[in-house]
């Protein structure tokens, strides 16, 4: 049985990426983790005299948090009718990085599914500050980012991008598989050169991601860089009508650099489709 972590703010966003995760896994076991923190801000402390004050005030936000999972479980049940899903709801104080961070570590899931606003007045990813912190800071699980707006469509088209500069391991390739496989979707290997041919490195290491990919559907796609990797990658998406964005995240990778405070200040992803965020294996 798959274990999927679904974190919510009550927002309808996250609501939203709920129930992108009941179609995702529709007709597979699942059990749906959906996690709420709370912590009593800095400057409600300010303005709170006592001890006891303290505890009330705990006591007050740690109520808010479990009865908005409780409205969330019985939105679920009115809104669904797989009886492979099971739904389990988790709230817990602190702050939001550093729960994701303690429970992926000490609990095994196979996938982290989180909801991101796009920014104001675009439809864009904008990997805001937790999200782009937990993309850092988890190493050993794969992060599903669903942008705002992003209703499930049947998933046909997966996009990987890859540069074939190193070598992939099968853990690495392993959540792309299934999802092909659960989905009967086309996986199309991205490469964006700059120059037109493979070196041999390359050429080997797609030879073996081939391998990988065989019981799937797979293609490979080369296309000519453009002014930025991002513009590239989107004129692709946008051609083949892709469902899904997977890239690796790894030292010196896409996403690596997407998630640097500096970068991240200044710029936006543009998809509106789901972006799927494997960690390396080494």
């Amino acid at each position: 049985m798959k274990r999927i972590l679904i974190p919510t703010d009550f927002s309808d966003n996250a609501w939203n990426t709920i129930l992108y995760a009941m179609e995702l896994y529709k007709n597979i076991s699942c059990e749906f983790y959906v996690l709420n923190t709370f912590e009593v801000k800095p400057l409600q402390l300010v303005t709170t005299q006592s001890s006891q004050k303290v505890g009330h005030l705990y006591d007050i936000v740690k109520k808010e948090s479990q009865e908005g999972l409780k409205m969330i479980l019985e939105d679920i049940d009115n809104s669904r009718s797989d009886v492979t899903h099971v739904f389990k709801t988790i709230s817990k104080s602190g702050s939001f990085v550093k729960v994701m961070e303690d429970m992926v570590e000490n609990d095994h899931f196979d996938m982290i599914i989180i909801g991101t606003k796009g920014a104001t007045g675009a439809k864009e990813i904008f990997l805001g500050s937790n999200t782009q912190k937990i993309i850092r800071n988890i190493d050993d699980c794969p992060i599903l980012v669903v942008p705002d707006d992003s209703f499930f469509e049947e998933v046909s088209e997966i996009a990987f991008a890859t540069d074939f500069e190193r070598v992939y391991y099968k853990s690495e390739i392993r959540p792309i598989v299934n999802l092909a496989m659960n989905h009967n979707a086309t996986v199309r290997m991205i490469h964006v050169y700059d120059k037109p041919q493979l070196n041999k490195v390359q050429h080997y290491n797609s030879t073996a991601l081939e391998q990988y990919f065989k019981k799937v559907k797979h293609d490979f796609h080369v296309i000519q860089d453009f002014s930025t990797l991002e513009k590239a990658i989107q004129a692709f998406i946008e051609e083949l009508e892709i469902d899904i964005l997977v890239m690796i995240n790894y030292e010196h990778s896409f996403i690596e650099r997407l998630t640097r405070e500096a970068i991240i200040k200044k710029m936006t992803f543009h998809t509106i489709i789901p972006f799927l965020i494997i960690p390396s294996d080494n």
